[in-house]
C-alpha cells in the first residue's frame, strides 16, 4: 500500500505530539513494507501565486529515510497563535491542476491528513475525484477553533464565536507567518538566539491567555466579527466534509467534533500511543507519605491552578499527608512541592517507580494525554479530570479516578487516596493483571483498517 501524509513538516523544524504520531506512524507502516510519502507545506512566495511541489528525501532520526514532498506556495500555517486575515486562509488554489498531476505520479491508495493548515481545499476536492481515500485524525480543534484549544479565560469555549475576535487579537501578521515558514527559518530554528526569542513569546502567550477578559459591548462590529469567524468554520468543516472517514483520537475529541460536523461524517475512535510507549508495568507498594507527580505545563488550561488550590487548603487544614512533584517548570514554592529538573524519557520509568499516583487535572479539553498513559504503562494509578481523553482507557475509573476539574473534587479525591492507600495499591494490581493496552500500543494496525473502504 502506498499511503501519502499530509502534516506540518519533520523533525526538528516541526515538534509536538503531531509531528511525533506522524513520525511513528509512518515508521511503524515502512516496517510492515508499505511505501509513504510527506507532503507538507513549505514556503509561501511573496511573487509567487502558484503552487509547485518540491520533491526529495529526508532523514528522520529513530525513522529513517522518508520520501518528502514540499508543497511550495500553501496556505499560511498559523499554528495555534490564531487568525485574523480570512481571506488569506481560504482563498483558492490558483491552479489545481497541480495537485491533479502530482497525485497522478505518487499514485497514492490513501491520503491521511494531520491537520488542515496550510492544505488548499482544492487538493481533498481532486484527491475525492480521484476516488483516492482520505483519513483525517483530530489532533487537536483546529478547523473548529483557530486557537486550536477551544479554551478562553479559565474554561472550555461554548464555540458560538462570540470572543473569537478577543482571543485571535494576538494573532501573527501574514509577514511573519510568511518568516515563520521559509527555509531561512528552518535553518536557524534551534540556533540559541531564536530559541530564547520563541521561550519568551510562549512565556508571553499563555501569559495573555491567563489575564481576565474586558467584557465586549455588541456593536454592528463585533456582530460582524462573529459571522466571519462562524463562516472560516463553516470553511473548515467543508474540509472535513470531504473526508471519507474522521479518526477521533479519544471520545472527548470525538464529543466536541459532534457538536460541529453533520452527522454524515463517518469516524471512530482509535486512541493512540507513541513508540517510545512500552508496557513495563509492575507492582508497587503504597506506603508513608502519598508522592504525587505532575508532569504538565503549570498552566490554568491544564489545571494546575486549581490542583495547587485544592492541596493549600488541604495544607492550611492540617491534612499533610503528600508531596507534589514538579518537573522542569519554576512555579510559586509551597512546603509540599519537591522542585526537580527537567528530565529525558529515559528518566521517566525512575520518575514513576518513585510516584504513587500521577496528576492531570485539565480543564481543556485534552484530545489524549501521553503521560497518563505513560503513567499506566508503568503500573503508576492515575487520577485524571473528566475532559482527558486517555480516561477512555480507565473503562469508567475502574482503572484510575476520573473525577470533574473542579478544586473541590481534586481536593476530596486526593484526601481518600492519601487515607486509603489499598485504594492506589488495588488500581495498581487492576493495572498491572487486568488491563488490556495492546490495542492502544499497536494503534497502527487499526489504523491500517481504516485505509481499506468497508
Amino acid at each position: 500500500m502506498k499511503i501519502l501524509h499530509y502534516s506540518l513538516g519533520f523533525p526538528p523544524y516541526r515538534s509536538g505530539g503531531l509531528t511525533k504520531y506522524c513520525m511513528d506512524l509512518i515508521r511503524a507502516q515502512k516496517e510492515k513494507g508499505h511505501e509513504t510519502v510527506m507532503m507538507w507545506p513549505g514556503e509561501i512566495k511573496l511573487s509567487g501565486h502558484f503552487v509547485r511541489f518540491k520533491k526529495g528525501v529526508k532523514n528522520v532520526k529513530g525513522v529513517g529515510k522518508i520520501e518528502s514532498l514540499k508543497m511550495k506556495n500553501p496556505l499560511p500555517v498559523p499554528l495555534d497563535e490564531g487568525i485574523l486575515d480570512f481571506d488569506a486562509y481560504t482563498k483558492e488554489c490558483k491552479n489545481p491542476e497541480a495537485f491533479e498531476k502530482i497525485l497522478e505520479e505518487i499514485q497514492p491508495d490513501v491520503i491521511h491528513v494531520h491537520t488542515l493548515m496550510g492544505l488548499y481545499r482544492e487538493f481533498l476536492e481532486v484527491a475525492k475525484e480521484k476516488g483516492i481515500r482520505i483519513i483525517f485524525t483530530s489532533h487537536d480543534y483546529f478547523g473548529i477553533c483557530p486557537k486550536v484549544t477551544l479554551f478562553r479565560k479559565g474554561d472550555v469555549c461554548k464555540g458560538d464565536c462570540e470572543y473569537c475576535r478577543n482571543c485571535n487579537e494576538g494573532a501573527l501578521p501574514l509577514w511573519k507567518i510568511r518568516l515563520l515558514q521559509s527555509g531561512l527559518y528552518r535553518g536557524l530554528k534551534d540556533s540559541a538566539m531564536v530559541r530564547l526569542l520563541r521561550k519568551r513569546h510562549r512565556n508571553q502567550f499563555f501569559l495573555e491567555e491567563d489575564t481576565e477578559e474586558i467584557p465586549m459591548e455588541r456593536t454592528e462590529e463585533t456582530i460582524n466579527d462573529r459571522e466571519d469567524y462562524l463562516e472560516l468554520r463553516h470553511y473548515y468543516l467543508g474540509m472535513l466534509e470531504l473526508m471519507d472517514e474522521i479518526q477521533f483520537n479519544s471520545s472527548v475529541t470525538e464529543m466536541v467534533y459532534r457538536q460541529f460536523i453533520p452527522d454524515s461524517v463517518r469516524g471512530r475512535v482509535v486512541n493512540i500511543s507513541h513508540r517510545n510507549i512500552i508496557d513495563a508495568r509492575k507492582r508497587k507498594e503504597f506506603s508513608g507519605k502519598l508522592e504525587i507527580v505532575y508532569l504538565a505545563p503549570p498552566k490554568p488550561f491544564k489545571g494546575y491552578g486549581i490542583l495547587r488550590e485544592a492541596l493549600d487548603e488541604l495544607w492550611e487544614e492540617g491534612n499533610r499527608n503528600f508531596r507534589l512533584h514538579i518537573y522542569g517548570n519554576a512555579v510559586k514554592k509551597a512546603e509540599y512541592i519537591s522542585m526537580h529538573k527537567s528530565f529525558q524519557y529515559s528518566e521517566l520509568e525512575d520518575i514513576f517507580d518513585k510516584s504513587d499516583l500521577l496528576v492531570a487535572p485539565s480543564i481543556w479539553y485534552e484530545t489524549f494525554g501521553f503521560t497518563v498513559l505513560e503513567a499506566l504503562c508503568f503500573g503508576t494509578p492515575v487520577l485524571i479530570s473528566n475532559r482527558v481523553g486517555c480516561k477512555d482507557l480507565l473503562k469508567d475509573s475502574y482503572f484510575g479516578m476520573v473525577i470533574k476539574p473542579t478544586k473541590e473534587d481534586i481536593k476530596q479525591a486526593i484526601l481518600y487516596v492519601s487515607e486509603h492507600p489499598e485504594l492506589l495499591k488495588e488500581y495498581n494490581r487492576r493495572i498491572v493483571e487486568e488491563m488490556d493496552l495492546s490495542k492502544v500500543l499497536n494503534f497502527s494496525e487499526e489504523i491500517e483498517t481504516m485505509y481499506v473502504e468497508e
